[in-house]
């Protein structure tokens, strides 16, 4: 049973880890080295991919841009989909109703959003803003963010809801003294897939942003390979840089949610 466990380990590091490390590699190569021998180590390790990355295009213009975005939209979906999971705590009428609807948001694919995002974001006066690409990533990911935060919400005990409405606390004060400060690792673990998931996206970043001052990374990484020119160990330089962030992050945010169990736990 141990040796099978870690051939599956094994075979799961092999196809995670494999094409990762082949794109690091080919970022240091020259665009002849990567075609003529692409499995091979460099001759010479080319620095100057990763230095005509940072010097051809406002990279942290971009990084800022992604961080932004990422980061409102993360606040936003987590803070909402917090203030509906405490209020499912509770029985009131049409519950069911409208927690079948929110998990119905789940399957819906974000592609069919595109038209009417468009058109409420322009209508708004919004487009071409980073704000406005922030509070599509939030509607899109409100859904998973409720029902991750929801699903650790039903696991605290409603005898501490009992108990503060005894001490006579009221709905708000339980929430933001008993509830919230139990909740912070389901609202990590939310944060975390939605943090990454808006840096990755392009779809609605291409859609909703036109000017380079509103691009983010993963659309910029686009304007490596075009139509006349594509030099690949280039955009694979800036492939990596636009992936080390969200391996940091949850890496980071990972050991929060450790730490954050193991603090609710004591109390």
């Amino acid at each position: 049973m141990k040796g099978f466990r870690w051939i599956v380990i094994s075979l799961f590091l092999l196809i995670t880890l494999v094409p990762f490390l082949w794109l690091i590699l080919a970022s240091f190569k020259t665009s002849r080295e990567l075609f003529s021998s692409p499995f091979k180590l460099p001759d010479k390790w080319m620095w100057q991919n990763y230095e005509s990355v940072l010097s051809s295009h406002p990279i942290p213009q971009y990084f800022f841009n992604s961080t932004f975005i990422a980061v409102v939209s993360t606040l936003l979906a987590v803070i909402a989909a917090t203030l509906v999971s405490y209020a499912f705590m509770y029985t009131f009428r049409f519950k069911p109703g409208l927690l079948l609807l929110i998990t119905f948001g789940i399957f819906i694919p974000t592609n069919a959003f595109i038209v009417p995002y468009y058109f409420i974001v322009n209508w708004l006066g919004m487009y071409d803003t980073l704000v406005g690409v922030a509070l599509v990533y939030a509607g899109v990911s409100l859904p998973l963010s409720i029902l991750i935060v929801k699903t650790y919400m039903d696991s605290i005990q409603k005898e501490l809801l009992e108990a503060s409405f005894i001490d006579g606390a009221s709905v708000h004060r339980t929430f933001l003294s008993v509830i919230l400060p139990v909740s912070y690792p389901g609202m990590t673990t939310a944060s975390i897939f939605l943090m990454i998931t808006a840096w990755n996206e392009l779809l609605f970043a291409s859609l909703l942003t036109q000017s380079e001052a509103t691009r983010t990374l993963q659309v910029a990484i686009r304007f490596f390979l075009t139509t006349f020119s594509a030099n690949y160990p280039v955009a694979f330089a800036a492939m990596v840089i636009a992936v080390l962030p969200t391996i940091v992050v949850y890496s980071l945010l990972s050991e929060k949610i450790i730490g954050g169990l193991t603090a609710g736990a004591v109390k």
